[in-house]
């Protein structure tokens, strides 16, 4: 009964208890849905706010680019103009006369201005206004400035030669912006030019920004549809660049804005009304729950436990990434004293932790020039979030390169010290170091290289006298390729490295050895007398020739130098190195291991053979060259068997260069396979109409081996011709077989894949084995004309002639004698049995047409 009551009475207190929860889920959860939503309301408030921000700084920042953009336009025009108007030639040519065949036939100030730089506008006006040369729109105008331009371009005369200097100035140009350039004509650095009385004349450069060129500088910029201003009330409204002009109201230049805020604004609105309609839902929805959830208060209860689990492994989680990361943690109080370093400290430093607690920053840490402690205190909190390069040494006593970042801790708004991190940037500041080394040194020998030649060139020069002279020597090693080709590129760096050594050895402390790249070198010395620096030379010579051991290799090597002297022969770096690069050349032509003083003489040589390597090149192109046939006849039968094609080159004066002058030359110069080809193509087109027992003989030169397209030109020439590869002989010298052994044999055997004939030429001349002729695939040889001198009548002559007609008969080959100039080697030769000869006793070199009427006139005889 009483158990009863109870459980009873127990009813009532239950219920008030439930009402008590209802009430108050209710009373918080009104509250929670009222934040809710105010939060999302004010989430609202801040995407528009940001997306008008957005906007606002997309703005500022494409006015930002247009005007550097502008202002970028008028530097590179001021720059062009100061480069041409600060030049002698144009002081010459502009100023004290106007030179209309300098200036724009020869496009020195010419139409290149229009096409390359997109002036649209070239003046040049006198000291009285008068305009005395222009170019509009890339093409010669007697149009002056004046009637051009306007008024405003008097302005721009005057201030340009007030200032002495260029300027630059902004105008309107029918309706269109413009930048207008004007600089004073100078002679520059040349000295004792003439000159004329009067204000000097000026250069001006005009670029008008048409609707197309500023849409471009948009398209450039990523601005939308920049335009002119169309009006005063449209010139007010941003976006707008606003720049002034000579004369009237300013330049102002509209775009179209990005507007990227309202794309912010289309992305987050309708998350923001999902979200609101979301908490809609699950707050009816927790409501309608947490009224019949009888076990709400043991569920706060585990997420209360599981939010304090969550807060534990939040501050493990930082613990640990703080001992993880590369920097360590530093704090110290309002003295500078250490209260807090992270256990990284011991990892990065070495030291212990608890060996450094209420010790001063100063002491771990250092700067050169300030203390940190007082500079923490000093500086405002903006500048301490900057980086501090600073110094500290490690537990070893190493010293290590720092980078402090630092934060100023406040409580109740007092300073109560600070705490930050510090960077470990040894590593770095290392690399840095060794990338500015290599910025200004060789990588593989360490030598100076172009950059610090040039810094040094540059300081030196401008105190260099003639009592104190600078020589340049630009030294190469003679014969160097061949040990890359043969031993490997790492011989090759071993010999540059150690050569380098000898030269830095050599070098007093005030000179300077540089390389240039493969094994090309410059020397920088200070001697006072030429027998100075001929000492110098001798002691470069002796030290080159020392050999130099790489393995099992024993390399020899000798070394050209041209020398040079400043400011005797030049005063400029670009100068004395072209002079000393023309000496050396000397030296190698002249046999190499040796030097040579630079002398005008040999600019003149090198200047004559650019003249005749261009000669070379016109005549290629208007088929100046010629070919002449010479004669070869089957000695025992007397039949004409071919012809050898060689080249003649003759002059509009008539004058005729013989090959020996321009084939060398056009080998140096990569001229001579455009002449093989053109030889090749004209000796095969004329053969094809010889019959079918006749060949042509043709000489290909030892450059073209070096090249790996030889059998596809020779193929070529014969599918164009039609001739068969059988009527094709090639003269080959036999000096090719050993420059790349392996090479040449490849390009025999393709081209007598094609069924062409290949012959020894001018056989016994060469330095080649006799092994040669067994191992590469030659059809026959020919004896060479400086044993047909003296046979038959020297036995010595005999003996050889008979010896290499032996040598070819036991190799299988055809024997051709060359320089037959008597009837008696003639007949001497028919006793040898010598298949087949040539020479001016059996017949000249004769142009084509005399040939075909030899032709006609044996088949008559036949």
């Amino acid at each position: 009964m009483n158990s009863q009551y109870q459980r009873h009475a127990a009813l009532p207190a239950k219920a008030n208890m439930e009402a008590h929860t209802v009430r108050i889920t209710r009373r918080s959860l009104r509250t929670l849905t009222s934040l809710l939503f105010g939060v999302l309301l004010l989430a609202v408030l801040m995407v528009l706010v940001i997306a008008h921000q957005q906007n606002s700084d997309s703005i500022q920042q494409d006015a930002n680019l247009m005007r550097q953009a502008w202002q970028q336009q008028q530097q590179e025009m001021i720059v062009d103009a100061r480069d041409y108007a600060n030049w002698g030639e144009g002081w010459k040519n502009l100023h004290l006369t106007v030179n209309k065949i300098w200036a724009w036939d020869e496009e020195n100030f010419g139409p290149g201005l229009y096409s390359e730089y997109h002036y649209d506008g070239v003046f040049v006006v006198d000291g009285a206004g008068k305009t005395r040369y222009a170019v509009i729109d890339g093409k010669l105008s007697s149009v002056s400035l004046e009637s051009w331009l306007g008024a405003q371009s008097i302005l721009l005369l005057g201030e340009a030669r007030k200032l002495h200097d260029a300027v630059a100035r902004n105008v309107m140009i029918d309706n269109n912006p413009a930048i207008i350039v004007a600089a004073p004509i100078t002679p520059g650095k040349v000295r004792d030019l003439p000159t004329l009385p009067g204000p000097p004349s000026v250069m001006l450069f005009v670029n008008i920004f048409t609707p197309e060129k500023l849409q471009a500088l948009g398209n450039s910029l990523n601005v939308l549809e920049p335009r002119i201003a169309s009006s005063v009330d449209e010139a007010q409204y941003e976006p707008r660049l606003v720049e002034p002009v000579v004369q009237g109201d300013p330049l102002v230049i509209r775009w179209k804005p990005k507007d990227p805020g309202f794309g912010v604004i289309w992305m987050m609105m309708p998350l923001l009304l999902f979200t609101a309609l979301a908490v809609t839902l699950v707050t009816r929805r927790v409501i309608r729950h947490a009224l019949h959830n009888a076990v709400i208060s043991d569920r706060r209860f585990e997420m209360l436990a599981v939010s304090q689990s969550e807060l534990a492994d939040s501050e493990e989680r930082f613990r640990d990434l703080a001992e993880a990361a590369s920097d360590w943690i530093w704090e110290i109080d309002d003295q500078g004293r250490l209260r807090y370093l992270s256990s990284r400290f011991t990892a990065v430093t070495g030291h212990q932790v608890k060996s450094w607690m209420g010790r001063s920053l100063d002491q771990l840490i250092s700067h050169p020039s300030h203390s940190l402690v007082s500079w923490l205190m000093h500086q405002e909190e903006e500048v301490q979030r900057v980086p501090l390069r600073c110094q500290f040494m490690s537990a070893s006593g190493e010293r290590r390169i720092g980078q402090l970042m630092a934060k100023t801790i406040r409580r109740n708004g007092l300073r109560a010290g600070f705490r930050g991190t510090v960077s470990d940037i040894t590593h770095e500041v290392d690399a840095e170091a060794r990338i500015q080394f290599l910025s200004r040194h060789d990588m593989l020998t360490g030598l100076a290289n172009r950059v610090q030649l040039q810094e040094y060139l540059t300081t030196y020069l401008e105190s260099v006298s003639e009592e104190d002279p600078l020589f340049v020597i630009s030294f190469d090693l003679d014969e160097f390729k061949p040990i890359n080709d043969t031993w490997g590129h790492s011989v090759g760096d071993a010999v540059l490295n150690e050569i380098s050594q000898r030269l830095k050895n050599l070098l007093a402390p005030n000179e300077l050895a540089a390389r240039l790249g493969g094994d090309a070198f410059i020397l920088l010395l200070r001697e006072t007398t030429r027998a100075g620096v001929e000492y110098r030379c001798r002691a470069l010579q002796r030290t080159v020739h020392q050999p130099i051991i790489s393995g099992s290799h024993q390399i020899n090597l000798t070394a050209s130098m041209g020398i040079v002297s400043a400011p005797q022969d030049a005063a400029q770096p670009e100068a004395l190195l072209r002079l000393a690069d023309i000496a050396l050349s000397q030296a190698r032509s002249a046999g190499r291991n040796q030097w040579m003083w630079y002398s005008s003489d040999m600019a003149n040589h090198l200047q004559s053979k650019r003249d005749m390597a261009q000669a070379i090149e016109a005549a290629l192109k208007n088929k100046a060259f010629s070919l002449h046939y010479q004669p070869r006849y089957q000695l025992q039968s007397g039949k004409l068997a071919g012809a050898e094609a060689l080249i003649r080159w003759q002059l509009e004066d008539g004058q005729w260069i013989t090959p020996d002058r321009f084939i060398p030359l056009a080998e140096e110069k990569g001229l001579i396979t455009a002449i093989s080809d053109w030889v090749l193509m004209r000796a095969c087109l004329d053969a094809y109409h010889w019959g079918e027992q006749r060949y042509v003989s043709v000489n290909i030169s030892p450059v073209e081996f070096r090249a790996n397209d030889l059998v596809q030109r020779v193929a070529h020439a014969l599918r164009i011709s039609g001739l068969p590869a059988t009527r094709l002989e090639l003269e080959i010298t036999e000096n090719v077989t050993f420059e790349n052994p392996d090479r040449a044999l490849e390009i025999m055997q393709g081209l007598r894949a094609l069924g062409v004939r290949l012959t020894v030429d001018d056989f016994g001349t060469g330095y080649a084995a006799l092994g040669y002729l067994k191992t590469f695939p030659f059809n026959g040889l020919k004896i060479d004309r400086s044993w047909m001198k003296e046979f038959p009548e020297s036995q010595q002559a005999q003996s050889v002639v008979a010896g290499i007609v032996g040598l070819a008969r036991a190799f299988a080959l055809t024997i051709t004698a060359e320089g037959i100039e008597t009837e008696a080697q003639l007949k001497a030769l028919k006793a040898l049995s010598c298949e087949e000869g040539q020479g001016y006793f059996l017949g000249r070199p004769m142009p084509l047409a005399a040939f075909n009427a030899r032709l006609r006139e044996e088949l008559l005889i036949n």
